[in-house]
This record gives C-alpha cells, sequence and structure tokens, in this order.
C-alpha cells in the first residue's frame, strides 16, 4: 500500500511538469512570432528605405543628363526627353506594354529598342505611344540656364509609398525627393558665331 500511494503522487507530479513543459514552449512560440514580426517590419522598412535611396540616385542621374543636354545645346524639349529616359529606374512600372513582356530582360529589351525612338521624336503628343511609365507624371524638371558659365538642372519627384508597413510610419503617400547637378555650360562654345552682332 506504501508504494501504490507514491506511485500516484508521482505520476500526478509527471504530469504537472509536463504541463510545465508545455506552458513554457507555448510562450517560446508567442515569443518567436513576435519576434519574427518585428524583424519582418524592420526588413520591409528597409525595403523601402533601399528603393528610395535608388529613386533619389536616379534623380540625381537624370539631373546630371538634363544639365549636360542643355551645356551641349539641346532646346528645352530635347532636354525634357533626356531626363525622363534618364529617370526610367525610377518611374515604376512600364504602361502599354505587350503581353509577351513578362520578364524583366524582355521588358529591358522592349525600352532598349524603344528609348531611341523617344528621343528621336519631335511631337510631344506621339512620347506616350513610344514609352510611358506609372510614375513619370511624379516627375518634374526644372533647368536654370544662368546664361555664363554653368547651367543648373533640378529633377523631382513625389516618390510613391509602396509598403504598407512604412505607411505605419509616415503619413503621407508618397515621399519627396530631388536631384540637383550643376555643369559648366559649354553651348556657347560649340555654337559660337562669330559674325552675330
Amino acid at each position: 500500500m506504501g508504494d501504490g500511494a507514491r506511485g500516484v503522487p508521482l505520476a500526478m507530479a509527471m504530469t504537472a511538469n509536463a504541463k510545465k513543459i508545455a506552458g513554457r514552449s507555448g510562450q517560446s512560440l508567442i515569443e518567436s512570432c513576435v519576434v519574427i514580426g518585428i524583424i519582418c517590419l524592420f526588413l520591409m522598412g528597409l525595403f523601402q528605405l533601399s528603393q528610395l535611396y535608388m529613386a533619389r540616385e536616379a534623380l540625381i542621374y537624370a539631373a546630371a543628363r538634363g544639365a549636360r543636354a542643355r551645356a551641349v545645346g539641346f532646346n528645352d524639349f530635347m532636354v525634357y526627353k533626356t531626363v525622363r529616359v534618364a529617370a526610367i529606374p525610377a518611374a515604376g512600372r512600364m504602361l502599354d506594354r505587350p503581353g509577351n513582356i513578362n520578364s524583366p530582360t524582355a521588358q529591358r529589351n522592349l525600352e532598349r529598342a524603344r528609348v531611341p525612338l523617344y528621343l528621336e521624336e519631335d511631337h510631344y503628343g506621339r512620347l506616350s505611344a513610344i514609352l510611358d511609365y506609372t510614375n513619370w507624371p511624379t516627375i518634374s524638371h526644372s533647368l536654370v540656364d544662368l546664361g555664363g558659365p554653368q547651367v543648373d538642372c533640378r529633377v523631382r519627384q513625389d516618390f510613391p509609398v509602396q509598403t504598407v508597413v512604412f505607411r505605419a510610419f509616415y503619413r503621407d503617400d508618397s515621399v519627396p525627393l530631388s536631384g540637383t547637378v550643376t555643369l559648366d555650360n559649354h553651348y556657347p562654345l560649340y555654337l559660337y558665331n562669330p559674325d552675330a552682332p
């Protein structure tokens, strides 16, 4: 009777230990889910920040191309087209693309074929039929030709916030970005006319 009486409390003690261990593993599962959620938020925020950094670099490049186009004597329409083509990395998804364009390689090949046509076009109304992107309306440029030794180009974009997580920390739907480049103005050297008054 002594052994039997000891056996019942021992079994009850083992059951209580099993419940404690099961409770601890449930607690660990919940803690792991919370930590994984926080890490995912952090990684999505880093992804959005990397997109913003890439867009800013693309705008600086577009400003450099626009300033160079003006510095060698191109007119305002050509500067406009040059800035838009240089801003393609920040321009979003390509609109009006054929249905067989499903891979980045195919889209790059299509862009490679259409960019020269876009730059050669002389009528503003036909530009969107050649190339058009979702974020191109958010990109603008200003050109200040100082009339002397320098030309200044600024490209601005309201870059759309794409991740829902970033919107939790930033209230607007877009982040204002800009790139500015100042270059020496060379076109008076190229277009110098000694017979001009």
